[in-house]
């Protein structure tokens, strides 16, 4: 069997497989809670558009109307506009997020360099990532928000596509407005990427042909003038001097037409949202007051434990490495953990929401352990520190500063600047993440992936069994991510 007949053989198959174990959760989950926490504004909106009242909104809602305007555009021309069918939204979303992470893992790795088997089941593994997955049940924004701006970042880099890049880009924005941070990331890495590579070319330095498939993104980050070495912030500084002292006229020389294409319509989604901060005067929409930017620097050290729960197999499998890399670098480990001290120190706060809200997992992490004792957030830095290493060490001999620097800056954009911890913050920089890492073995796509079903039978269990009482609400209210 030819390698792309086998791996559409075994995409359409694992789509059918999960589609319908998906459907039997999905139904139950209906079954369980008629409304699931946001969805008391989500699915009044969404039904709202959907019978084509687009007059109506609910003043509590924090995103533009992406979610509700493709349920009027699919539920609402075709379907009856029930609840039921509105959350169907995210479940059949989600099968197309498996097809797109597919098709970049395809990417990434080279067509002919990775088994179709483990491609498959990594696309898999992170379609059933556990809040992700959850989410996909629900009438939440996270399932489309991830569609729109997977198939964004596809076009970018994958097909190159002249026209659909703003659409889909101003399609991901619409969806959740923080997409548009993401958007900048995707243009900042093409930009450095053509600042450092320019700089050797027309530096009189000539790039040699690299022996990796040339429709790898790993081997068009590479700097094949230094035998495939990953460029460092030290080319940044290089390529930055020299187009300083040409004026930047080189650079402009290194952009094909196709590029100014591309990055014309990245810029135009830019600055669209920019005319919306400016006549909004705000990210989000409404309940401005609860969600006012803040300086939360620690959320930064929560992701890092996200990555350690749900980037185990990856954890454990450079977990020596990283003590190596650790005890080799004790200067450095002393002056993050200094800094990590006094980042937890002053500027640990706590969203009102994530103390009152007992029907997310956030809350009772926080109320018994860093709410809890004093000690608590200090107690945590070691484990902050190695998995710092740890991320290090899974993303250094796969990614160079083209990707790593833009990717930090907008990681911090992200999260720093929002004070409510949520588990559904750290979705999309994971992911990203994720499909960056260190090409795996079979075994570990298989830990990963039975560790994911594990999480989900465990919540999933939870969120069915568990009921939580509020004297506000007449249905019994569910535990979620």
């Amino acid at each position: 069997m030819k390698v792309s007949l086998k791996y559409n053989f075994l995409l359409v198959t694992t789509i059918a497989i999960y589609l319908y174990n998906s459907k039997l959760i999905f139904d139950k989950v209906y079954e369980t809670s008629k409304i699931v926490i946001d969805e008391l504004f989500h699915i009044p909106q969404g039904l709202a558009y959907c019978k084509g009242n687009f007059s109506y909104w609910d003043p509590k809602i924090t995103t533009l109307p992406g979610l509700y305007l493709v349920s009027a555009a699919t539920v609402g021309s075709y379907f009856p506009c029930t609840s039921y069918n509105l959350r169907l939204i995210n479940l059949i979303g989600s099968c197309f997020n498996l097809v797109l992470f597919s098709s970049m893992l395809k990417f990434i790795y080279g067509t002919h360099n990775e088994s179709p088997l483990k491609i498959v089941l990594q696309a898999l593994s992170l379609t059933l990532l556990p809040p992700l997955y959850f989410f996909s049940h629900v009438y939440y924004t996270d399932t489309l928000s991830l569609l729109f701006l997977l198939l964004f970042t596809r076009l970018c880099f994958v097909n190159n596509s002249n026209w659909l890049i703003f659409i889909t880009g101003m399609g991901s924005v619409i969806m959740r407005q923080t997409n548009v941070v993401w958007v900048s990331m995707v243009l900042g890495h093409r930009m450095l990427n053509m600042l450092i590579k320019s700089s050797r070319v027309f530096g009189n330095r000539h790039l040699t042909k690299t022996t990796l498939n040339k429709r790898s993104v790993i081997a068009r980050d590479i700097d094949a003038s230094k035998l495939k070495r990953y460029y460092g912030i030290n080319d940044v500084v290089v390529a930055l001097k020299y187009h300083l002292s040409t004026c930047f006229t080189t650079a402009f020389k290194f952009i094909s037409l196709s590029d100014w294409l591309i990055i014309i319509q990245q810029v135009s989604v830019l600055v669209s949202f920019m005319a919306f901060l400016y006549v909004n005067g705000s990210v989000v929409v409404g309940d401005k007051q609860a969600h006012k930017m803040t300086l939360h620097v620690p959320q930064l050290l929560y992701f890092l434990l996200f990555y350690g729960v749900f980037g185990l197999p990856y954890v454990i499998t450079k977990s020596f490495s990283t003590l190596k890399l650790i005890f080799n670098n004790k200067v450095y480990v002393l002056l993050i953990a200094i800094t990590f001290a006094i980042i937890v120190r002053y500027n640990t706060v706590a969203h009102p929401y994530l103390l009152a809200d007992n029907r997310h997992y956030t809350f009772y992490i926080w109320n018994r352990w860093f709410g809890k004792y004093d000690f608590a957030i200090y107690a945590t830095i070691p484990a902050y520190i190695f998995l710092l290493f740890n991320l290090y060490d899974n993303l250094k001999d796969q990614n160079c500063i083209s990707f790593l620097l833009p990717y930090s800056v907008c990681l911090f954009l992200v999260l720093a600047l929002q004070k409510l911890v949520d588990i559904r913050y750290f979705l999309v920089p994971y992911v990203i993440l994720r499909l960056r890492f260190v090409r795996p073995s079979f075994n570990m796509v298989i830990g990963e992936l039975v560790w994911y079903m594990l999480i989900n039978v465990i919540t999933f269990h939870l969120f069915f069994t568990k009921e939580i009482i509020w004297k506000d609400f007449n249905d019994i209210q569910r535990i979620i991510w």
